[in-house]
């Protein structure tokens, strides 16, 4: 994760967490406001949204980190099987 991905998600988390404390605090004066209700259960549906959307990413980026390693291991192991491979040439014509 870089730095810039770091602030986006504290800059998302101070946004949010004060949305739903405020609605808290509204919900309290008021309980049963219907609009507080739904705005309050639509908070915590971009939030959890958010973090899906989140986690997602996380995981892309580690398989694509995987399939780079899987990849490059493989190119290496092709590069030392074809070094032998040219040694072996070298003795069976020399």
């Amino acid at each position: 994760m870089t730095k810039l991905e770091n602030l986006h998600d504290l800059e998302y988390l101070n946004n949010i967490t004060l949305c739903m404390e405020l609605v808290i605090k509204w919900k309290k004066l008021k309980p049963d406001n219907p609009e507080l209700q739904e705005l309050s259960r639509a908070l915590t549906e971009v939030a959890f949204y958010n973090n899906r959307l989140k986690q997602d990413v996380d995981t892309y980026k580690l398989i694509a980190s995987e399939y780079r390693y899987e990849k490059n291991k493989a190119i290496l192991e092709l590069r030392e099987i074809k070094k032998k491979y040219e040694n072996l040439k070298k003795i069976d014509l020399g």
